[in-house]
């Protein structure tokens, strides 16, 4: 049995426990009345109850006690005679012992014992209780037989056997069959009725909690398998320079470049007087490396519009202009969201001077040099949060000393902030965060 099964079947032995106090009342049902010839009483000493129907003859069951291990004062016999109130009120059955000489040594009157009416919580059913026998009797094999000469040895009856209580995890589980189905054909009643009884209140209380976990369990692996395809899917390459960078983009690329598509949105150079820059970029990647180049200006488009634009795309081209303006554009079409979706698709974000700096944390940095003017009154400087730190585009060195003023903190600095030249960029795939280009790392 493997663990999980294992599991299963100690929850609901523990959680049936602990929703039915009455459990240990009860006796582990046997359904024989669909089968023919005598019947085998296993474990005689466990209480047990042998649902049952005679059907024009006496029925016989064989019960053996081992001559080994027995109690010194010999065997404990118990049996006891019902008839269920619902189908087979008027009925009495007699029951006689006879020893493995095939001698009558006990008899059970149930002709002239007096039957009383008995209401059983744990199945919630009435029966009409019958005398009983209790002995010692030595180890050996013995016969019960079990007849009705005044109902013509016909009609339903139990025969409680044993009066050891006993249910281990197996046996809790078969009674959630043998329950519903005694219900329907040995009771008449329907089987709705086993949900009131502490059995079917305790299947409903276990059931609730495995569903409970199944859909907790469920959440947890769509939360990971999100987590896995957000760190992995991923690929973002965020310049200065744009296609100065072009041998780093070309190696990014897993076909011919002239099976390429790019999406070159455009907006952020639309407040920009100068666009050689565009040009420039435009000129490389359409003519000098052959790609199948689309220009796309997302002002005013909306979010699925963008998503449409853009999803049949390989690689999403940010170009550069003024931050303040693009990050407002972005914002009023929900392109976070769009670009979201289609990074964990494969697709590519290439930014350029202000198209990395909108993919990090914030574009605070858009300040610092007084380049850049917020011709938008942008308040709110909270970028697309792509990756996990802010860039800062166009080094020099004279910058140096401006960066150390507005970021003092040296161990802030390396962790949040990343500085790149016009011949360098931040390749990031996955989790992994890498400088590419030319000249070695600016850490202040």
């Amino acid at each position: 049995m493997n663990k999980s099964k294992l599991f299963l079947i100690s929850s609901l032995f523990l959680l049936i426990c602990f929703f039915v106090p009455e459990l240990a009342l009860a006796h582990q049902p046997r359904i024989v009345y669909s089968q023919a010839g005598n019947i085998q009483v296993n474990n005689p000493e466990t209480s047990q109850a042998f649902y049952d129907e005679l059907k024009g003859a006496p029925r016989d069951y064989y019960i053996e006690f081992p001559a080994q291990g027995g109690p010194a004062s010999g065997w404990e016999l118990y049996l006891n005679i019902l008839v269920p109130s619902s189908v087979n009120i008027t009925s009495r059955y007699s029951v006689d012992v006879y020893d493995n000489q095939n001698k009558k040594i006990y008899s059970i009157d149930g002709k002239s014992s007096d039957w009383k009416q008995y209401y059983e919580s744990f199945g919630r059913d009435w029966y009409m209780q019958g005398p009983e026998l209790d002995q010692k009797v030595p180890s050996g094999k013995y016969k019960i037989e079990v007849y009705s000469t005044e109902a013509g040895n016909k009609g339903k009856y139990v025969l409680a056997v044993g009066k050891t209580e006993s249910f281990d995890a197996m046996s809790i589980l078969n009674i959630y069959w043998q329950i519903p189905l005694l219900k329907v054909q040995f009771f008449k009643t329907s089987v709705l009725e086993f949900f009131l009884t502490p059995f079917g209140i305790g299947l409903v209380a276990v059931l609730g909690i495995i569903i409970i976990i199944i859909a907790f369990i469920n959440y947890l692996i769509g939360l990971v398998q999100s987590i896995i395809r957000h760190n992995m899917a991923k690929t973002l390459l965020l310049t200065s320079g744009g296609m100065k960078m072009k041998e780093e983009i070309v190696k990014l690329l897993q076909k011919p470049a002239y099976d390429v598509t790019v999406a070159f949105i455009s907006t952020a150079a639309k407040p920009q007087e100068n666009l050689d820059f565009l040009k420039r970029d435009w000129s490389i990647m359409k003519d000098e490396l052959g790609f199948n180049v689309e220009e796309i200006d997302i002002e005013g488009k909306t979010e699925a519009e963008v998503l449409k634009l853009l999803e049949v795309r390989d690689i999403i081209y940010v170009e550069g202009g003024n931050p303040f303006y693009l990050l407002q554009t972005m914002r009023a079409c929900n392109f976070e969201k769009v670009i979201r979706k289609l990074l964990k698709e494969g697709k590519v974000y290439i930014g350029v001077s202000a198209g990395s700096m909108v993919a990090g944390k914030t574009i605070e940095t858009a300040l610092w040099k007084n380049a850049d003017k917020n011709v938008v009154g942008l308040k709110n400087l909270k970028g697309l949060n792509l990756v996990p730190f802010n860039v800062f585009v166009h080094y020099l060195p004279e910058h140096a000393e401006i960066i150390k003023q507005k970021m003092p903190n040296q161990k802030k600095r390396f962790k949040n902030l990343k500085i790149i030249t016009d011949e360098q960029a931040i390749l990031v795939q996955g989790k992994e965060t890498s400088l590419i280009g030319k000249g070695e790392a600016v850490i202040l």
